[in-house]
């Protein structure tokens, strides 16, 4: 984010500082922001290798920088991250989704045959999860204390804490944040001046210095100027900042954004364990949560854009059963839920109705008996415990897809060999779109056990007790969620025989049949449906009717546990 015009404008009034003269100074870190930074001097260094940064590397990177700032004395003192994002900001955000829509949509016409080549031109937008990936790793540095998500925009915040902290520098990519006001010494740096750190001559930009130099008050007036007639000189501009209408209703919109104080909100729970729980949300999770807590409209999710096939429905259609029950559990006073999503080449909205309580208890017993016989089961085969969590979110695709994939693409998809196909590009989208649903689920069980502390427990309260401990093994994002082209010599097998057995079995458990490895994608097709005519004719005999995708989400590991103990 930020204005169009106004750090060209600024660049030839900042100031340089040699690194011991920002000794003692106190870093305000716009966390979404380090991120993204660390993502584009990571993806540079991996371009040699031809491939992509993993998530670890990208997080590695951030750290490193954290701990190069500290080593000339200036202390990192906050790290802040998005908690939600204001309404006014919505048409912005579904522009940015559009934006990389279009990019992967345009990525895809430059490759039209099967052929998917390592992705590194798509640059950050490949990573979905680049903030919470990092906020997450941050709670296992020494740098947990001062990484907080805040219940808003990370930017405000940064404004609000360089206000409460002597001698502050605030870190950000985001121009916006030099309109703040702040005391006389705070400084505000721009990743893109502050990497590679330390340096010998080092950028920043005085907001006060500035100021007195063009004789403004604020540098607000001089923003809205820009954004009103961004074709005129920095001198025209200026001048214009001196006659423009303070009063006006469009200013005074454009002048609350920089000068609204950032405060918690009052209908936040006081509770510890609740403020505790906060804290380690994504940001799409704590948005809705905030929603929920704040509002009595229907709550909006916007999904993160994953890097799929743009030919292809969106991935996110996976993993919705279970996005629906975290929901669910969160928002029983409401009725329905948005989730804003890929559909063709466009955002689409996509409007849920949520389950009601006596919907939300069977189907919460359902998933928790299956996750523990998911669990049995895993613990009688030899396998790395890195594969578990992507072999369940496997076992739900299989549930869900109307054509299976071939076992050798399924086994790579898993095991993060990319082959260099949309075919694989778009299973790992899908499954990183189950992976995620059950992170979403795993946050909102949490965050409903602490709003639930203290009551009398229930049926309800146990299951969903034991499931939290259930999905408590789900790893952190940076093991998680493997990108296409990334390295993976830490993560291949050696020998497949035991994963590949273990596929096997979930096919068969899923009851879905091991396509033939030497069918094309049309002779599969007409053999599902000649399968389906069969299977059609043998359930009408029977009198039963066919088990709907939905249904067999939750009942893929009963069967394979039973499978197990016969």
């Amino acid at each position: 984010m930020g204005i169009a015009g106004l750090a060209r404008r600024l660049e030839p009034y900042a100031t340089h500082f040699t690194k011991d003269q920002l000794e003692g100074r106190s870093a305000i870190i716009d966390g979404p922001a380090l991120a993204y930074d660390a993502h584009r001097v990571a993806a540079a260094a991996a371009a040699s290798l031809s491939r992509v940064p993993t998530y670890a590397d990208i997080n590695a990177e951030a750290i490193r920088w954290l701990n190069a700032l500290e080593s000339v004395d200036i202390k990192v003192s906050a790290i802040l991250f998005d908690g939600a994002l204001p309404t006014s900001k919505q048409d912005e955000r579904i522009s940015r989704l559009q934006q990389n829509i279009k990019r992967v949509a345009n990525f895809r016409a430059n490759f039209p045959t099967t052929k998917c080549p390592i992705p590194t031109q798509l640059g950050s937008a490949s990573y979905s999860f680049l903030a919470p990936s990092l906020m997450e790793a941050l709670r296992n540095t020494p740098y947990a204390q001062v990484t907080r998500s805040v219940p808003g925009e990370a930017d405000d915040w940064c404004a609000s804490s360089a206000n409460d902290t002597p001698h502050a520098i605030v870190f950000t990519s985001d121009t916006d944040l030099v309109l703040y006001k702040y005391p006389a010494d705070g400084l505000v740096m721009f990743f893109k001046d502050a990497n590679p750190w330390p340096k010998a001559d080092i950028v920043a930009y005085s907001p006060t210095d500035i100021c007195t130099r063009w004789k403004l008050k604020s540098l607000i007036p001089l923003a809205y100027s820009i954004i009103q007639g961004p074709w005129m000189s920095l001198s025209e501009n200026v001048k214009d900042a001196g006659k423009v209408d303070l009063e006006s209703e469009a200013y005074l919109d454009f002048d609350r954004r920089y000068t609204t104080t950032a405060q918690s909100p009052s209908y936040v729970p006081n509770l510890p364990e609740v403020h505790t729980v906060l804290q380690k949300l994504d940001v799409r999770v704590s948005e809705f949560v905030y929603q929920v807590l704040d509002t009595p409209f229907v709550p909006s999710v916007y999904l993160p854009f994953l890097l799929e096939d743009p030919n292809n429905a969106s991935a996110w259609t996976f993993g919705e059963d279970i996005r629906l029950l975290a929901y669910s559990l969160i928002a029983s006073n409401r009725v329905a839920v948005r989730e804003y999503k890929r559909k063709a080449q466009s955002v689409n909205i996509q409007e849920h109705t949520l389950y009601l309580s006596e919907k939300v208890q069977t189907t919460v017993t359902e998933f928790s008996d299956n996750i523990r016989a998911w669990a049995q089961w895993t613990c009688s085969i030899v396998l790395p415990p890195r594969l578990k969590w992507p072999l369940f979110a496997a076992s739900i695709l299989l549930a869900r897809l109307e054509q299976a994939p071939k076992l050798s693409l399924l086994l790579r998809v898993v095991d993060g060999d990319f082959d260099q196909t949309w075919e694989f590009v778009h299973l790992t989208a899908r499954l990183h779109a189950v992976l995620y649903s059950l992170r979403l689920f795993k946050q909102c069980i949490t965050l409903w056990l602490a709003l639930n502390v203290g009551k009398a427990a229930d049926g309800l309260c146990n299951v969903i007790t034991e499931l939290g401990h259930a999905l408590e093994g789900l790893p952190d994002i940076e093991h998680l969620i493997l990108m296409p082209g990334q390295s993976v010599q830490e993560a291949r097998l050696d020998d497949d025989t035991f994963l590949r057995q273990a596929l096997i079995n979930i096919y068969a458990a899923a009851n879905v049949e091991v396509p033939d490895e030497h069918l094309t994608k049309k002779q599969r097709k007409k053999e599902r449906q000649a399968r389906e005519r069969i299977q059609k004719k043998s359930l009408q005999q029977a009198g039963v009717k066919k088990p709907t995708a939905n249904a067999n989400v939750f009942n893929v590991f009963d069967l394979l546990d039973r499978k197990s103990t016969t």
